[in-house]
Formats: structure tokens, sequence, C-alpha cells
């Protein structure tokens, strides 16, 4: 799972000298606005829609499980449509206000576009993650990368169509990449549709709702209130800092995710399964710890050696956002117990109730430290939601967790960096 991301990631970084150089911060800005934007449609559609597939997967008759992806994969092509027509009719309104011009709309248009299309092949692609068809997955993922890296050089740096180019390269590889995982699925169990099993899957999904939109907009209030208090291009530095430490999802919670949230499921009901659990969180969180540490003393020399001046302040927030995404990490580990009987309204209770403070302590913290305030708000927020999903998991599911390895890890970390 991991080798199309390693290389993708790569690949991503050999362009950003060019893609910074080219864009400026005002153009990342831009581009980190409507990323901000599409990202409240996303949370509605990918992850929790393929956690559903997955839990209600090995949960019914082998006849019913070649049912349960066809239902999933619908249910996303049908809500996908119905989200993105309102503001495609709308996208000049909301490039008015999300980026101050209505010029930007047709970026906004391509964006929706091709959300729809790569959702619905993320949830396609679920096939491969149940059936552990990891070569599969990243042979698709390959193709769906070089198509992109190809497009962005034609179309940004030789052609220098500019920030549509970017979009109009992700809209075609999303139809690649999409197009080939329905292959895929349609071969291994077909598109038959069923109610019942959409009913099961409507009723993981939906109760995790409130708590993801809501809590996806306190994430972005920062960004929000980055761009009225400091201006956009003190956006554009912000998403220069906060596209690093993603890279510890991209190498290591994904892909790890991936093969062990479907196996973890499987043994569950094991007699030695929280054992088994509670000693591959203290390894997956080791690989965590020592991903983040290598990405956060290197980090200041990276942006110097990749991009201009004006980014190189980014180095400092970026660290303070590394320990969060460990951190969030951890609470996607932790939180098994809760998936696992799925109590999805107890997670979108613990986020609900966290928003306001996450808002009120974002724009404290931001006044008075600026960019800097915006990572130690969200670390904060981070810390408490932790202890707040794991005291709720443990009493659905314990997990004899080592506490002295865990301990070791984090004092060594710490005296390390």
């Amino acid at each position: 799972y991991s080798m199309a991301t390693v290389i993708g990631r790569l690949a991503s970084f050999l362009m950003l000298p060019f893609y910074a150089h080219i864009f400026q911060a005002e153009g990342y800005g831009v581009i980190a606005m409507i990323d901000t934007s599409l990202g409240f449609l996303t949370i509605l559609l990918t992850g929790g829609f393929q956690t559903a597939i997955l839990r209600i997967y090995h949960e019914q008759s082998e006849t019913n499980k070649k049912l349960t992806l066809g239902t999933g994969i619908c249910l996303v092509w049908v809500l996908g449509i119905l989200i993105i027509c309102f503001p495609l009719f709308f996208s000049a309104s909301l490039s008015k206000i999300i980026l101050g011009s209505t010029q930007y709309y047709s970026l906004i248009c391509l964006a929706l576009i091709a959300f729809v299309i790569d959702v619905s092949g993320q949830s396609a692609s679920t096939i491969q993650i149940i059936k552990q068809q990891s070569l599969t997955f990243s042979i698709i993922n390959l193709i769906r990368l070089a198509l992109g890296i190809c497009l962005n050089i034609w179309l940004v740096v030789i052609l220098e169509i500019g920030l549509i180019g970017v979009f109009i390269s992700s809209l075609v590889a999303a139809i690649a990449s999409s197009l080939a995982f329905h292959v895929v699925a349609f071969r291994e169990h077909g598109f038959k549709f069923d109610w019942d099993i959409a009913i099961h899957l409507l009723r993981f999904q939906l109760p995790l709702l409130p708590g993801e939109i809501i809590s996806f907009l306190g994430r972005q209030a920062e960004r929000i209130l980055v761009r009225v208090l400091v201006g956009l291009e003190g956006m554009g530095v912000l998403e220069m800092a906060y596209k690093f430490p993603p890279l510890i999802n991209f190498f290591i919670t994904v892909p790890f995710q991936r093969a062990w949230r479907t196996k973890s499921i499987e043994i569950a009901e094991q007699e030695n399964a929280p054992q088994i659990i509670s000693k591959m969180f203290t390894q997956y969180l080791f690989l965590m710890v020592f991903f983040g540490l290598m990405l956060s003393v290197t980090i200041q020399n990276i942006l110097k050696l990749m991009t201009p001046p004006e980014f190189w302040s980014a180095a400092s927030i970026a660290q303070i956002e590394i320990i969060t995404t460990v951190i969030n990490g951890s609470i996607t580990y932790l939180s098994f117990g809760i998936l696992y009987h799925k109590k999805t309204a107890a997670l979108s209770f613990i986020k609900i109730m966290l928003v306001p403070p996450k808002i009120i302590l974002g724009f404290i913290c931001i006044s008075l430290l600026g960019l800097q305030g915006a990572a130690y708000s969200a670390l904060f927020i981070e810390i408490i939601t932790l202890v707040w999903i794991l005291f709720k998991s443990q009493s659905l599911y314990k997990l004899p967790l080592v506490h002295s390895k865990i301990f070791f890890i984090c004092i060594c970390l710490f005296f390390i960096f």
C-alpha cells in the first residue's frame, strides 16, 4: 500500500520548487482555500463510507458480501452528484466569497467534478483493501500518479496556463484511476444494489456526519481566521507548513490502516485479540514518531532548499503540526472500540463538543501569536480529543496498552529532538 504513496510524495516534492516559484504564496493560498472548501464535502463521503463498507462487509453472509460493495458505490455516486449540484450552480458566488473574486469559478467547477469521480473511485477501491490486493491498488495509483505528474509538467511548467492546469490534471487523473477501480470492483462483485444493506451502511455513516462536519469546520476555522487576520499570503505560508506533516499519514497512517483495519475487525473476537491490537499500536506509534522526528529536524533545510524565502517561516509551524498529526493518527487507531461496536454517534458528540473551544482558542492564539497560534490551538484540542476518545473506546473494547513503552518512546522523542 505504501509503494505508490512513497513514489507520489517524492514526485510531488521534486515539483515543489517549480510550483513555489510559479504560483508564489498567493497562488498557494488559492489552492489551499479551494482544498479547504472541498474538504467539507470529502468528509461526507470518503473515509466514513469506506469504513462503513469494511465494517458491514465482514458481518454479512457470503451472498450479501457481494451486494455490500455495489450498494456502497451506488450510494456514493448518488449522494456525490446531489451534493455538488448546489455549489456548481453558484460557483461564481462561491469564488467571490471564498477567494474575493469571481475569476476562480472555473477552478471550483473542475475541483467539484473531480471530487465526485475521485470519492466514487475510492469507494470502489475498498475491494482491494478487503481482499488485501495491495499490488493492484498500488499499480492503479501509480498510473494515476504518472498521468497527473506528466499533465502538470505539460500544462503548468511548459504551457504555463497557470492554476487551472493543476485542476485539469487532477480531473483527468481522477477519471483514469476511478475507472480502473470500478472495472476491478465490477469483476469481483458487480454493482448490484440492496436496500437493506444500504440502510445498514447509512446507519453506520450518518451518525458520523454531524461530528465530522462540525469538527471539520472547527479544524478549518484556523485557515479562515488566518485568511481574515493575516491575509492570503499568510494562508499560503500556512498551507506550505501543512504540506509536510501529512507525509506521516501518506507514508505510515493511511497504508497501515488500509491493511490493519480490515484485519483487526477479522480477529476482534479472538481470545487474544486485545493483546495483539495493543501490541500493534505500540509498533504503529513508534513508526509515526520515528518518521515525524526525522521530518521535524530536517524541515528547515528542506524549505530553504526547495522554496523562496517567503516560505521559510513555515518550518516552526510544521514542527508543531507534526506532533498534532501523530496524535491524530493515534486517535484513528484507538477509536477501534467505538467503530467496532458501531457507536459512531459517540465520535460525533465528542467532536461537536470540542469545536466551540477550538474556534475561540484559535482566534485568541492567532491574534497573539500569528500563524504559529493556529498550530498551537490545533495541538491543544487534539490532545483533549485523544484523551476523551480513548476513555470512551476503552469502555467498549478494553485494550491493555503497554504504557511503559509508549512513555519511553515519547521521552526519547523529546530528548532526541
